[in-house]
């Protein structure tokens, strides 16, 4: 499954950037799906120095390729209004983050994944219904009401 319950972190907190990527890979490095937490946070902070992810509305989508990275995984994270600056650069700070782990060997494989939560984001009503929920499992199950 690619967003298990566990893989969802309900009150997402960091104080800059770094701590907030931390906390959305805990999981899969909990999960074994990260193999050297260090390692994926620098290409995490390598991509965002690039170009940000972080989108209007409130929403980024954090990723990386690394060889840390064993299988594509998804951590999906919350955070309280009104939100973290993610971006410096944004004019508004973030509360909704994708965080996608991509597997150096398949560097092409999460650009699906990337076009569904896009499009999900642009569905206001499902959005807002994202944000107010109170568990992982409700989070999961709004995600999977997006038909591709």
């Amino acid at each position: 499954m690619l967003l298990p319950k566990e893989h969802v972190v309900c009150a997402v907190r960091g104080a800059d950037r770094r701590t907030i990527l931390r906390a959305l890979s805990a999981p899969l490095v909990e999960d074994l799906t990260v193999t050297d937490a260090e390692a994926f946070l620098d290409e995490l902070a390598v991509r965002e120095e690039q170009v940000t992810t972080q989108i209007f509305g409130g929403v980024a989508f954090p990723h990386a390729r690394s060889q840390s990275v064993r299988r594509l995984a998804l951590t999906v994270g919350v955070a309280a209004a009104p939100g973290l600056v993610f971006s410096p650069a944004a004019p508004e700070p973030c509360r909704l983050f994708f965080l996608i782990a991509v597997p150096a060997a398949a560097p092409t494989v999460h650009l699906p994944l990337l076009r569904y939560l896009a499009a999900f984001t642009r569905q206001s009503g499902l959005l807002s219904r994202l944000l107010e929920a109170q568990t992982p499992a409700q989070i999961v199950r709004l995600l999977c009401t997006l038909k591709p």
